[in-house]
């Protein structure tokens, strides 16, 4: 993509570098950011997105990134390799790089792919090469210690000769000092301390006795008075500390030409480690741009095509974070099915213009470098073979041109490009085209431009104030108008841009509202020229309608709000009452289930009563006390049934009730009429007393299965049923014998006639099971 590097400047391209540059921690990953240009492979620019996206996920994530501040081992490399030898700080930065890249190998292994539910394979295949140092590191910081000396752990030859070392310095200085209290030496003293002079024990004598053959002289005062003589009796064992010395000397050459040597051998792989870092920590700049300005990664397409949605300024929205103000977001949409070219935006001075041309060049540079842009997901940027633009002053001094005659020269270079990009499109960008000379001229020499932009397949984005420009979308569907408002109310930009309708100037408005003499206002909309001021008229009016039909519209939205509010509380009202319904149902036939259980207890008593007491007497007794209870249980029953509501919908409760299941029941039943209340001073009928079988229902607890078997077999298990009833204290038994040929339920019903655990039998009703079940009350 061809990006002249004036055209970079004018679209604020050396500033979004600068600011990404700042997120980087390494000088390496700085120069990467700073070479940031867009790249002519697509495929590379979608793979530096990826990368880009994964590490912003990782950020927002974790909320971190490992230490990317390594230091530049480079001029290192290259003198280990040369032969030469590392010092402490050398070694130090070389281990310092070392774990840095194992740090980041450690943190990033979590991500890669299988390692967890969150993977970046994108960033994993970049750090997974990284070397393993760890031994490397470990002498670099082991081998020296804070003051950058070599520890004495680095090699047992050099502890044994320290130590050898500082013993015999110990017995020189007890020698020195004994000298010093010596009666041979005292008168000749000018100082009585033991001091050194070239690694060499002296003492201080008076420049007087230097020449009575005390020993060799290493050094003299300043003053002259005082020279510093290295006894004879301790030459020798200065001598011996002196080769010590040495030899301590060529142990530490010998230590750091090995570690030097290591170095060497890993200086490829540590190079390539290097560029590896350098290039992650410009990924990881690029992630905390994108997470700090609100980006995501723009899609790329090969044809020609601009669909930006919610498009805003990198650089002012970092600067909206850090003042807290907001950016208005914006939209264009030209090229490939999207319809115009050349989009023609018009308005106010002041009105967002530039700002809005600067953010497309941005989004388009920026979807191409593989950086992230503050905009929607849904964003598609197509190929462009040239990214031009004509924007600000460009005067010049020293070149001898005006402001107009640098646009045009700089016009001149577009439309040659334009022209000579064959089968791919470039894409435009200028801001106030031609301004700055006779306004007729200037927007006959800007159409001309625009149309020749449009002959050669360019899409781009023109500002302008000239009316001409205006009206070209009216006959030429390569063009689309829009327009920046402007509040005329509060005399202040919206900075919002809308396609279909060029905008105002707004001039004399605020003209007027800035204080202008109304006689000055007056003269200048009569030399404005009635097309001018029609034109206005009809952009004023065009705006009201617009106004006009927004407000019904949110009108429309809101009354659409509240009726599905309306209709969803209806619903919840509905629901809330079926719920109740249904409540009360179960209500219900918990009551009568518990009343019906009540009298069969009750019938049992009496039943046992009668059977204690006389014959007659005794049974007419029970039979009374037993209607007595029926009529109570029906009672009660009643007392358990809601009054019937007269606002009930009886047709809307069948429907919600339409198919109700009941315990004890295999199947469903059907609601057909609602409660029904007995007439005014007519109790409801009680069931017969005698009718044993009332509320029986059928179970699988209660019922027993015989059909297959044979008859002995059958019988034997109907018995151990009934007995497991009578333990059990259940009211009846339902057995299951089929139709068949009739002798399994004939030997039944027989069995069951003379059992003394069976008070009645009947065959089972239709919904029991027909004449293939027989039903047994079970004695109490």
């Amino acid at each position: 993509m061809l990006v002249p590097p004036s055209h970079l400047e004018f679209l604020d391209w050396p500033a979004v570098v600068d600011r990404l540059a700042a997120g980087a921690q390494s000088d390496r990953g700085r120069e990467f950011c700073r070479a940031l240009l867009p790249l002519e492979n697509m495929e590379e620019a979608r793979a530096r997105g990826q990368w880009a996206r994964e590490l912003m996920d990782i950020l927002v994530r974790e909320g971190r990134m490992p230490s990317l501040a390594f230091p530049e081992i480079e001029p290192h490399l290259q003198l280990a390799q040369q032969g030469g030898v590392l010092g402490a700080d050398e070694m130090s930065r070389i281990g310092a790089f070392c774990e840095i890249g194992a740090t980041c190998r450690r943190f990033f292994a979590r991500f890669a792919p299988g390692a967890g539910v969150h993977e970046a394979a994108g960033v994993w295949g970049l750090v997974a090469p990284l070397g393993e140092w760890g031994e490397l590191a470990r002498l670099a910081r082991e081998t020296f210690d804070a003051s950058g000396e070599i520890r004495d752990s680095a090699s047992p030859v050099l502890a044994r000769l320290r130590r050898e070392r500082d013993l015999l310095a110990a017995r020189i200085r007890e020698q020195a000092e004994a000298l010093l209290l010596s009666e041979a030496y005292e008168p000749l003293l000018q100082d009585r301390f033991v001091t050194q002079r070239g690694d060499r024990f002296v003492l201080p004598v008076r420049a007087s006795f230097k020449s009575m053959g005390m020993g060799i002289v290493h050094d003299t005062s300043r003053t002259g008075e005082t020279v510093f003589i290295e006894p004879t009796a301790l030459v020798e064992l200065n001598n011996r500390l002196k080769v010590l010395e040495l030899e301590i000397r060529h142990e530490c050459r010998r230590i750091l030409e090995e570690l030097a040597a290591l170095v060497a051998e890993a200086a490829p792989a540590l190079r390539t480690d290097l560029a590896r870092l350098g290039q992650l920590d410009f990924l990881v700049a690029l992630a905390r741009y994108g997470v700090a300005c609100d980006g995501t990664l723009l899609t790329l397409v090969d044809g020609p095509e601009l669909d930006l949605c919610d498009l805003r300024h990198p650089l002012l929205v970092l600067r909206a974070r850090s003042e807290g103000f907001a950016v208005v977001a914006n939209e264009v949409h030209l090229g490939g099915s999207l319809g115009a070219q050349l989009l023609v935006v018009s308005g106010p001075n002041a009105g967002g213009k530039t700002v809005f041309l600067k953010a497309v060049g941005l989004a388009v540079l920026s979807a191409h470098a593989g950086l992230p842009v503050p905009a929607s997901a849904r964003c598609r940027v197509g190929r462009f073979s040239a990214v031009l633009a004509d924007i600000g002053d460009q005067q010049s001094v020293l070149g001898d041109l005006s402001t107009f005659s640098a646009h045009l020269a700089n016009m001149a270079g577009i439309l040659e490009t334009v022209a000579a990009t064959g089968g791919q499109p470039a894409l435009v960008l200028c801001d106030e085209l031609m301004a700055g000379t006779n306004p007729d001229q200037g927007a006959a020499l800007a159409r001309a431009c625009l149309e020749a932009m449009a002959e050669g397949r360019a899409l781009g984005v023109c500002t302008t104030h000239y009316d001409a420009l205006k009206a070209l979308a009216d006959g030429d569907a390569r063009f689309r108008n829009a327009g920046m408002e402007y509040d005329p109310e509060n005399l202040r930009p919206t900075f919002r841009m809308r396609e279909g309708l060029p905008g105002r100037s707004y001039a004399l408005d605020i003209a007027g509202r800035m204080g202008l003499p109304v006689t000055v206002l007056a003269r200048a909309q009569e030399l404005v020229g009635a097309p001018s001021v029609g034109l206005e008229t009809v952009l004023r009016d065009l705006e009201l309608r617009e106004a006009s039909l927004a407000a019904q519209e949110a009108a429309l939205a809101e009354a659409r709000a509240e009726f599905e509010h309306q209709a969803e509380r209806e619903k919840s009202a509905t629901e809330a009452l079926v719920k109740r319904e249904r409540e009360l149902a179960v209500k219900i036939r918990e009551t009568i289930e518990t009343s019906v259980k009540q009298a069969r207890e009750q019938l049992r008593e009496i039943v046992q009563t009668a059977r204690n007491e006389a014959a007659n007497k005794g049974v007419d007794r029970a039979v009374a006390a037993a209607r007595e209870a029926l009529a109570r249980t029906a009672e009660a029953a009643r007392e358990g049934l809601p009054e019937a509501d007269p606002k009930l919908d009886l047709e809307r409760l069948k429907k919600a009730w339409a198919r109700r299941g009941f315990r004890g029941l295999k199947g469903e039943g059907v609601v057909a009429a609602g409660p029904v209340k007995p007439p005014p001073g007519k109790p409801m009928a009680a069931p017969a007393p005698e009718d044993e079988f009332a509320g029986v229902l059928k179970s699988r607890r209660n019922s027993i299965d015989v059909r297959g078997l044979r008859v002995d077999d059958a019988l034997a298990t109907v018995e151990s049923r009934l007995d497991e009833a009578l333990r059990e204290g259940a009211d009846a038994v339902f057995v299951i014998h089929g139709y068949g040929s009739g002798a399994l339920r004939k030997a039944v019903r027989e069995f069951l006639s003379l059992s003394p655990a069976v008070a009645r039998q009947r065959p089972g009703q239709r919904e029991e099971g027909g004449d293939g079940v027989t039903v047994a009350i079970v004695r109490g």
